[in-house]
């Protein structure tokens, strides 16, 4: 188990995560699955509930280019990067292969409805359990819905810190084992947005990619990687005071 920032990571693969989600599964166990990037760190200085949040994940996916560059200057061990989107497809393969029911809370109606058509037509073996948009002004509107029901999987995709607010809130409530943020997720599988090409991901450059197509809308993520250099550097070489703090358990 490795620590970045006083958040615990653990040196595993993509397929060594996914096999112990699967874990998670079968062996009838709630956990709730946070990818973390620079930006959310960041967030979490300030925002003492995300702090406690991505304390409390069952597990935390080195989501952002940010954190192996972190690892890498601070020489924690992290095997490689494991993006949110990676994720939810490989778990929507197992769902698929193994019958698992799935329901999906988040982003407007109409990429919604492209999502559960895909799922539909390309994973059958998946049991739909449910699906809400994310844009509810009360969360009894959606939380009933999810309360009568019992299923494997809940991807929620409203972006952060809203989708670890909910997650964290309810995760009692509702009948489900794996709890997943996914943040973009459903936007990309719809094909509403594009990833960046594999080559600029394996660069790293991913950031800058979606940068240059939304520079309004990336441009405060942009300077929160930045600040979070910054703040890897300050820690690589000891400027200032450390940032690690006590848990906060759940």
């Amino acid at each position: 188990m490795e620590s970045l920032f006083g958040y615990k990571l653990e040196n595993l693969s993509f397929d060594e995560t996914k096999k112990k989600i699967i874990e998670f599964i079968n062996e009838d166990k709630k956990a709730i699955i946070t990818p973390i990037n620079p930006e959310k760190i960041m967030r979490s200085f300030k925002d003492d509930k995300l702090k406690e949040i991505l304390l409390n994940s069952n597990l935390l996916l080195p989501d952002g280019y940010g954190i192996i560059f972190a690892s890498k200057i601070l020489k924690i061990h992290i095997k490689e990067r494991i993006t949110g989107i990676d994720m939810f497809e490989a778990l929507l393969d197992y769902a698929n292969e193994n019958n698992l029911s799935i329901y999906f809370l988040g982003t407007q109606d109409e990429i919604l409805e492209k999502v559960i058509e895909r799922i539909e037509k390309e994973y059958p073996g998946i049991e739909i359990a449910g699906y809400h948009n994310g844009f509810f002004k009360e969360e009894n509107e959606v939380l009933e819905d999810l309360k009568d029901k019992k299923f494997d999987i809940l991807f929620v995709a409203m972006g952060s810190p809203k989708q670890e607010y909910f997650i964290y809130d309810n995760f009692d409530k509702i009948d489900a084992k794996i709890f997943m943020g996914v943040g973009g997720s459903f936007d990309v599988f719809s094909g509403k947005f594009k990833r960046a090409p594999n080559l600029i991901r394996k660069l790293g450059l991913e950031w800058l990619y979606r940068f240059i197509l939304e520079p309004r809308k990336r441009f405060p993520r942009v300077i929160q990687l930045f600040n979070f250099m910054i703040l890897v550097f300050k820690e690589r070489f000891k400027f200032g005071k450390s940032w690690y703090f006590g848990n906060t358990c759940r």
